[in-house]
Protein backbone atom coordinates (compact mmCIF):
# COMPACT_ATOMS: atom_id res chain seq x y z
CA UNK A 1 0.00 0.00 0.00
CA UNK A 2 1.35 3.39 -1.01
CA UNK A 3 0.51 6.33 1.25
CA UNK A 4 0.94 9.75 -0.34
CA UNK A 5 1.99 12.73 1.69
CA UNK A 6 -1.05 14.97 2.13
CA UNK A 7 1.01 18.02 1.24
CA UNK A 8 1.72 16.48 -2.15
CA UNK A 9 -1.96 15.67 -2.68
CA UNK A 10 -3.10 19.17 -1.66
CA UNK A 11 -0.51 20.93 -3.82
CA UNK A 12 -1.29 18.69 -6.81
CA UNK A 13 -4.86 19.99 -6.64
CA UNK A 14 -3.71 23.57 -5.95
CA UNK A 15 -1.52 23.77 -9.08
CA UNK A 16 -4.40 22.47 -11.24
CA UNK A 17 -6.64 25.15 -9.70
CA UNK A 18 -4.48 27.93 -11.13
CA UNK A 19 -4.15 29.14 -14.71
CA UNK A 20 -2.72 32.25 -16.31
CA UNK A 21 -5.33 34.76 -17.48
CA UNK A 22 -4.43 34.10 -21.14
CA UNK A 23 -5.33 30.43 -20.54
CA UNK A 24 -8.69 31.14 -18.92
CA UNK A 25 -7.58 31.88 -15.37
CA UNK A 26 -10.21 33.90 -13.55
CA UNK A 27 -12.99 33.11 -16.04
CA UNK A 28 -16.13 32.37 -14.01
CA UNK A 29 -17.57 28.86 -14.03
CA UNK A 30 -20.40 28.10 -16.40
CA UNK A 31 -22.93 25.30 -16.78
CA UNK A 32 -23.59 22.92 -13.90
CA UNK A 33 -20.91 24.17 -11.49
CA UNK A 34 -21.96 27.79 -12.00
CA UNK A 35 -25.59 26.85 -11.32
CA UNK A 36 -24.61 24.84 -8.25
CA UNK A 37 -22.63 27.79 -6.87
CA UNK A 38 -25.63 30.07 -7.36
CA UNK A 39 -27.91 27.50 -5.69
CA UNK A 40 -25.71 26.81 -2.67
CA UNK A 41 -24.13 30.23 -2.08
CA UNK A 42 -26.36 32.74 -3.87
CA UNK A 43 -23.69 33.89 -6.32
CA UNK A 44 -20.07 33.43 -7.31
CA UNK A 45 -19.24 36.67 -5.49
CA UNK A 46 -20.80 35.31 -2.28
CA UNK A 47 -18.75 32.10 -2.59
CA UNK A 48 -15.54 34.08 -3.15
CA UNK A 49 -16.28 36.28 -0.13
CA UNK A 50 -16.97 33.21 2.04
CA UNK A 51 -13.83 31.35 0.98
CA UNK A 52 -11.67 34.46 1.28
CA UNK A 53 -13.03 35.28 4.75
CA UNK A 54 -12.56 31.72 6.00
CA UNK A 55 -9.07 31.55 4.54
CA UNK A 56 -8.11 34.88 6.12
CA UNK A 57 -9.45 33.75 9.49
CA UNK A 58 -7.42 30.54 9.47
CA UNK A 59 -4.62 30.96 11.98
CA UNK A 60 -1.29 29.45 11.08
CA UNK A 61 -0.97 26.95 8.28
CA UNK A 62 -3.85 25.44 6.36
CA UNK A 63 -6.17 25.34 3.40
CA UNK A 64 -9.60 26.62 2.41
CA UNK A 65 -11.59 24.33 0.13
CA UNK A 66 -14.60 24.33 -2.15
CA UNK A 67 -15.75 20.75 -2.06
CA UNK A 68 -18.55 18.58 -3.30
CA UNK A 69 -20.29 16.42 -0.73
CA UNK A 70 -21.04 13.42 -2.94
CA UNK A 71 -23.49 11.96 -0.43
CA UNK A 72 -25.77 15.01 -0.35
CA UNK A 73 -24.82 16.39 -3.82
CA UNK A 74 -24.10 19.84 -2.45
CA UNK A 75 -21.19 22.25 -2.42
CA UNK A 76 -19.43 23.09 0.84
CA UNK A 77 -16.66 25.41 2.00
CA UNK A 78 -14.31 23.90 4.55
CA UNK A 79 -10.93 24.67 6.04
CA UNK A 80 -8.25 22.22 7.06
CA UNK A 81 -5.22 22.77 9.24
CA UNK A 82 -1.63 22.20 8.19
CA UNK A 83 -1.48 19.72 5.29
CA UNK A 84 -4.70 17.90 6.12
CA UNK A 85 -6.59 17.02 2.94
CA UNK A 86 -10.29 17.78 2.58
CA UNK A 87 -11.24 14.12 3.00
CA UNK A 88 -10.24 14.36 6.69
CA UNK A 89 -13.43 16.40 7.25
CA UNK A 90 -15.64 13.66 5.76
CA UNK A 91 -14.94 10.74 3.41
CA UNK A 92 -17.67 11.95 1.04
CA UNK A 93 -15.97 15.29 0.29
CA UNK A 94 -14.28 15.75 -3.08
CA UNK A 95 -12.10 18.86 -3.51
CA UNK A 96 -12.97 21.14 -6.43
CA UNK A 97 -10.76 24.08 -5.39
CA UNK A 98 -8.11 24.28 -2.73
CA UNK A 99 -6.34 27.47 -1.71
CA UNK A 100 -3.09 27.18 0.18
CA UNK A 101 -3.13 29.75 2.99
CA UNK A 102 0.27 28.86 4.40
CA UNK A 103 2.51 31.91 4.55
CA UNK A 104 4.86 30.33 1.98
CA UNK A 105 2.09 30.59 -0.64
CA UNK A 106 1.89 34.37 -0.56
CA UNK A 107 4.73 35.94 1.44
CA UNK A 108 7.10 36.81 -1.42
CA UNK A 109 4.43 38.79 -3.26
CA UNK A 110 2.07 39.88 -0.47
CA UNK A 111 4.31 39.86 2.64
CA UNK A 112 2.01 39.25 5.61
CA UNK A 113 -1.16 40.59 3.95
CA UNK A 114 -3.03 37.33 3.44
CA UNK A 115 -6.34 39.08 2.55
CA UNK A 116 -4.68 40.68 -0.52
CA UNK A 117 -3.48 37.25 -1.65
CA UNK A 118 -6.97 35.82 -1.15
CA UNK A 119 -8.50 38.71 -3.10
CA UNK A 120 -6.16 38.33 -6.06
CA UNK A 121 -5.93 34.55 -6.36
CA UNK A 122 -9.39 34.55 -7.96
CA UNK A 123 -7.86 36.34 -10.97
CA UNK A 124 -6.01 33.13 -11.85
CA UNK A 125 -8.50 30.55 -10.60
CA UNK A 126 -8.96 27.71 -13.07
CA UNK A 127 -12.71 27.16 -12.92
CA UNK A 128 -12.52 24.83 -15.92
CA UNK A 129 -10.62 22.29 -13.83
CA UNK A 130 -13.12 22.62 -10.96
CA UNK A 131 -16.01 22.27 -13.40
CA UNK A 132 -14.50 19.12 -14.91
CA UNK A 133 -14.14 17.51 -11.48
CA UNK A 134 -17.67 18.58 -10.54
CA UNK A 135 -19.18 17.08 -13.71
CA UNK A 136 -17.28 13.83 -13.21
CA UNK A 137 -18.52 13.48 -9.63
CA UNK A 138 -22.01 14.93 -10.10
CA UNK A 139 -23.14 14.26 -13.68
Amino acid sequence: MVICHAGHVNHSIFWKNLAPVHEGGGEPPHSSLGWAIDTHFGSLEALIQKMSAEGAALQGSGWVWLGLDTEFKRLVVETTANQDPLVTKAPTLVPLLGIDVWEHAYYLQYKNVKPDYLKNIWNVMNWKYASDVYQKECP
